[in-house]
């Protein structure tokens, strides 16, 4: 057995198996059909991912860039607000108004003074210490002007000069965003240069009767008002520009691109015509202040996160997949590695006869079992050869065995000289009842025409040889029977129960009576069994030892000693039982602790109708 194992395992590289034209390795097709699964499934999974993945990131990304837009319209906004409520204070002063009025109204030099002391006075307390707001004006609606902040003192230029005239006036006292312009008048005076732009909100004011009263203008810096979007609102460096209700852009102070003209259209991609690429745009509008806020971003910039964060999945994509490579390939070779075993071993033609395929168990059912049917395979076969090699050397000794192994020369000397005997006696009815006894007994004993008879029927001759030896013997031998009725119909071996009866019987007569021999007999579901005991000496433990090693070899040889004429025995109903009925019988003996021996035999139930 070792060699045939050595063999099979310099058989077990599945790369001996060499390919043909269209046909492949069993591992060959069990990796790529693993790698294409593990491919095919990595791969809607990754697409699933990344699909959910890209969307969430670019919802992520667009959430913050409008988040963004909208703080930066609202920063905006609260500036403007803090911006005209001085407007709307100023507006709701009446002691304002009749300082203005008196002012305006006012005709000798020392009136003049000492009104625009008091107007200066209100202006500058209205105006407080807000220090963004730079300058504070009030226009005549006419003619004239006062102003503080940069700039203190009277305004030479009337209302109707200013670029803001016409819109305030249209609006009718509600507020007015002018677009940045330069107040030299303001920047001299500060000191500061000619040439810095100011953001500028209007109102026109009336008095109690709703009679137009003048104009009132706040004015800051405008760098100061747009400082906080120079600096960074977003990782993504975007584009910002600010328009008004009428869609001027009044910041930057350079020209960019009309994003205003996408407004309607809402949130998404463009074109940005001025440089060439795709943006991502969004607004974000202040109703109040009729102002409109627009961040663009490059969509290459936009979706640099998104596209960054792929890079982590990739990695692990292609870890998985290596991962996948080297579990397919180990998987292959296992589930490849014993079939090829089996393979080599089923090609080796130099292995000896009924060599069993030896592998370790491979943890793979299917596998594992093909193993042990084809063992199971080859021990049936094996079985099978040696019955019949068996069963023919066997052919020609049975009409023998039948006559002659059974038959104890003892028995038919002793039943002739007892018969003798009775006759010199003149009992000549009982000679006549022994001698049917005994005619009987040989005419069961040399018929062989059958190899089963029931129970019952090889109980009556088993009654008739103990009545023989009863009539020898007298009271020395005493025999009882304990058969149940429902194997009396049960098929047995021929001459299975008579030869364990004279077994005992010799067994007994090797010590003085009194003798005692007991047969018993049972079914229990479909098996049946028969045990015959006696009161003899018991099994020599040589005689045990050397039975019991016999049956083991013919059970696990199947060859079968050669017959011999004296000597049986019980291993002769051993190999009866075995030949008849296989392997699935029932044989079993051993001494009893009260003394004398037992050997029950067994089987399957077999009714005469199945013979």
């Amino acid at each position: 057995m070792t060699e045939v194992r050595g063999r099979a395992e310099e058989g077990a590289n599945i790369g001996d198996v060499p390919e043909k034209a269209g046909k492949y390795r069993i591992r060959t097709i069990l990796l790529f059909t693993l790698l294409s699964l593990s491919l095919v499934t990595l791969g809607l999974i990754s697409l699933i991912f990344s699909v959910m993945q890209y969307r969430t990131l670019k919802s992520n990304a667009t959430r913050d860039m409008r988040s963004s837009c909208a703080q930066v319209a609202s920063g905006l906004g609260q500036t403007v607000r803090e911006m005209d409520t001085i407007l709307l204070y100023s507006i709701a002063s009446g002691e304002l108004k009749d300082e203005f009025q008196a002012y305006m109204k006012a005709e000798s030099s020392f009136d003049k003074n000492r009104a625009r002391q008091a107007l200066a006075g209100t202006l500058i307390s209205l105006k407080g210490f807000d220090f963004a707001t730079r300058q504070l004006n009030l226009y005549d609606v006419d003619e004239g002007g006062y102003g503080v902040g940069n700039y203190n003192g009277d305004l030479p230029f009337p209302a109707k000069y200013q670029s803001w005239y016409e819109k305030t006036v249209k609006l009718a006292g509600k507020k007015y965003i002018f677009a940045p312009a330069r107040d030299e008048l303001v920047s001299d005076s500060a000191a500061v240069n000619r040439d810095t732009f100011y953001f500028s909100l209007c109102r026109m004011f009336y008095g109690d009767f709703h009679e137009p009263l003048g104009f009132i203008e706040v004015k800051a810096y405008y760098d100061e008002v747009f400082e906080p979007l120079k600096h960074d609102i977003s990782t993504l460096d975007p584009v910002i520009a600010v328009y008004d209700s009428d869609g001027r852009q009044i910041y930057p102070q350079q020209a960019v691109f009309s994003y205003y003209s996408f407004k309607d259209a809402g949130d998404g991609e463009i074109m940005n015509a001025y440089t060439g690429k795709k943006q991502y745009l969004c607004f974000s509008e202040d109703k109040e202040d009729g102002l409109t806020v627009a961040m663009a971003v490059d969509d290459a910039v936009f979706m640099e996160p998104v596209y960054r964060s792929f890079i982590p999945m990739v990695l692990a994509v292609v870890l998985i997949f290596g991962f996948c490579v080297v579990l397919a390939a180990a998987l292959s070779r296992r589930l490849s590695n014993p079939i090829s075993l089996i393979y080599s071993f089923l090609q080796d033609t130099d292995k000896p006869q009924f060599a069993r395929l030896e592998t370790a168990d491979s943890g793979i059912l299917e596998i594992d079992e093909l193993r042990d049917s084809i063992n199971d395979s080859i021990m049936l076969q094996e079985n099978a050869t040696q019955t019949m090699l068996t069963l023919k050397e066997q052919e020609m000794q049975a009409e023998m065995l039948a006559l002659q192994s059974q038959m104890n020369p003892h028995f038919l000397y002793n039943s002739l000289t007892m018969i003798g005997e009775m006759a010199d006696s003149g009992l000549t009815d009982q000679v006549s009842e022994m001698c049917e006894d005994i005619t009987s007994i040989l005419r069961y004993i040399s018929s062989n025409r059958e190899m089963r008879i029931r129970v019952e029927e090889e109980m009556e001759q088993v009654d008739r040889y103990l009545g023989c030896i009863g009539k020898r013997f007298g009271d020395g031998l005493t025999y009882t029977y304990d058969i149940s009725d429902d194997i009396l119909d049960c098929m047995v071996p021929k001459l299975c129960i008579q030869l364990l009866v004279e077994n005992a019987v010799k067994a007994v007569m090797q010590h003085r009576a009194p003798w005692e021999i007991r047969v018993e007999g049972a079914r229990d579901g479909d098996d049946w069994h028969i045990t015959v005991s006696d009161n003899g000496p018991g099994f020599d433990p040589e005689v045990d030892r050397e039975l019991r090693r016999n049956m083991d070899e013919i059970l696990k040889s199947g060859v079968l000693p050669s017959l011999k004429i004296e000597g049986m025995g019980i291993l002769n109903i051993f190999i009866r039982l075995y030949l008849l009925d296989g392997i699935p019988f029932v044989f079993d003996f051993g001494n009893k602790e009260e003394g004398g021996a037992f050997v029950t035999v067994g089987g399957h139930v077999r009714n005469s109708d199945e013979e």
